[in-house]
């Protein structure tokens, strides 16, 4: 039998690899599980084609955010072609839905939602240096653009850090749909997708251009956060 071409073991490292570090967080994954998990007789299989975590995360971002980064790119140019009393729910669309659509790619099954939550809780690798080095965050400068021109009266640090919860919470709340806990966690009901994802839109369309509200930490409260965050 001739030997297995070596793009198709780098994909069974990378496909292994994101199954076990959705299961069971990034952390707690050694290469080695996913040289056993990927079937390779070789312990130095998984070295050989990425040389360490951050570059095996790396390349499952090479893997998985050129589509997505696409998709908002053409959901961006809907946005910029709707009329003006549908731009803002538009963008919305653009910021989320490249996010949700993975949840639908069934054969083989797309697990980006989830690993993106996971590499959010790894504190030694720099994910934003890693999107802009490869231009994965273009769709979300073009988005930035957009933004500005809808929300003016907004500064700039508001508008940023809105379009980051929108990100971060949209990639935890259908990481928490897709894994089955939000029910059994909050009492809600959430089986319907499309409720649940009508409903996410409207959060964050709501959150992205809400009126800022003058309000500032009770100084000991703050001194005990510095105190917590540098210690």
């Amino acid at each position: 039998m001739p030997p297995k071409p070596q793009h198709d073991t780098k994909a069974l490292l990378l496909r292994s690899a994101e199954e076990l570090f959705v299961e069971r967080g990034i952390d707690a994954v050694s290469m080695r599980e996913i040289n056993r998990h990927a079937g390779q007789r070789n312990a130095s299989s998984l070295h050989y084609h990425f040389a360490s975590r951050d570059n095996l995360l790396e390349s499952l971002i090479d893997w998985r955010m050129p589509p997505v980064n696409k998709r908002r790119h053409e959901m961006v140019e809907l946005c910029r072609r709707a009329p003006p009393e549908e731009k803002r729910r538009k963008l919305t669309e653009a910021i989320v839905m490249p996010l949700a659509e993975t949840m639908f790619e069934r054969n083989p099954p797309n697990h980006w939602i989830r690993l993106h939550a996971r590499i959010y809780e790894v504190s030694g690798f720099d994910f934003s240096a890693v999107f802009h080095a490869k231009g994965y965050n273009s769709s979300l400068f073009a988005v930035r653009e957009i933004q500005e021109a809808l929300s003016p009266e907004l500064p700039l640090i508001i508008r940023d850090q809105r379009l980051m919860f929108a990100i971060r919470m949209s990639v935890y709340s259908l990481a928490d749909w897709l894994r089955g806990v939000l029910e059994m966690q909050s009492m809600i009901p959430v089986e319907d997708l499309n409720i649940f994802l009508g409903n996410l839109l409207d959060v964050m369309n709501a959150s992205l251009y809400a009126p800022v509200t003058p309000f500032s930490v009770p100084s000991d409260v703050w001194r005990k956060a510095e105190a917590k965050h540098v210690g």
